[in-house]
């Protein structure tokens, strides 16, 4: 009964403790495009660094979209959170401290983003990770609906995780997670994601077409083979440091 006990809490902490990645989808016109990566680039990513330094947030990116269709959300922002405390705190508003560290009033960097269409905020818990060995230039984001989400992650951990972390570096693989949804939740929504991240567009390309990392991976030991909802590959534009 204690040992018993002794695991429950084990992993209950490690739930209360997981970190959140918030994805923000955003479409930008061709005309707002130069004004839009100039504050991303040299205005919030520095205001995201400070958070990052304050402990604030864990991370931020900003993605591109490759080959994206005409009426499609062309970039993303991501930020992460250590834990859910943290991504529903204040303070994970980040970009309202830039008069504080850049001497430039929100309300004046956010006239620079008028016009620019978000979507909604998807927020994952992260189950599963292979912490980026270096930085990425690559990722691909998968979603998908699995019939039991628990038994995903069990055999993710594995099979997956081990295969490759064995193998990715060969393959130019830099990092793996895996999350579960936390919201927005229902029918037209996945449930589980995982995304892989790579040093450039060749081994991202080769990964969904199979091979590299892929190669190798015991499908037959799997209860479901995962039929992905999408799979969208993204550019990495800019992102803090840690």
């Amino acid at each position: 009964m204690k040992k018993l006990l002794l695991l429950t809490l084990v992993f209950a902490s490690n739930a209360l403790f997981s970190q959140i990645v918030s994805f923000h989808p955003v479409k930008v016109e061709a005309n707002q495009l130069e004004s839009f990566l100039e504050i991303e680039t040299n205005h919030m990513r520095k205001i995201a660094q400070s958070a990052v330094e304050n402990g604030d947030i864990e991370g931020w990116r900003l993605l591109e979209m490759f080959n994206p269709n005409p009426d499609e959300y062309n970039f993303m922002w991501v930020n992460i959170y250590k834990d859910i405390k943290s991504a529903t705190s204040p303070s994970s508003a980040w970009w309202n401290t830039s008069e504080e560290v850049l001497g430039i009033k929100t309300s004046v960097l956010m006239d620079g983003l008028k016009g620019i269409k978000p979507d909604k905020r998807y927020i994952y818990e992260v189950k599963l990770q292979i912490e980026n060995s270096e930085p990425s230039s690559y990722v691909i984001l998968n979603f998908a609906r699995p019939n039991d989400v628990n038994i995903q992650i069990e055999e993710m951990k594995k099979f997956v995780v081990p295969h490759f972390k064995k193998n990715m570096k060969k393959f130019g693989m830099v990092g793996w997670g895996l999350g579960t949804k936390i919201t927005p939740q229902g029918k037209e929504y996945s449930s589980m994601m995982t995304w892989d991240s790579y040093d450039n567009l060749e081994n991202i390309m080769k990964h969904l077409g199979g091979y590299g990392v892929i190669e190798g991976l015991p499908f037959d030991k799997f209860s479901e083979i995962i039929e992905w909802e999408n799979r969208y590959i993204m550019r990495v534009i800019s992102s803090t440091t840690n």
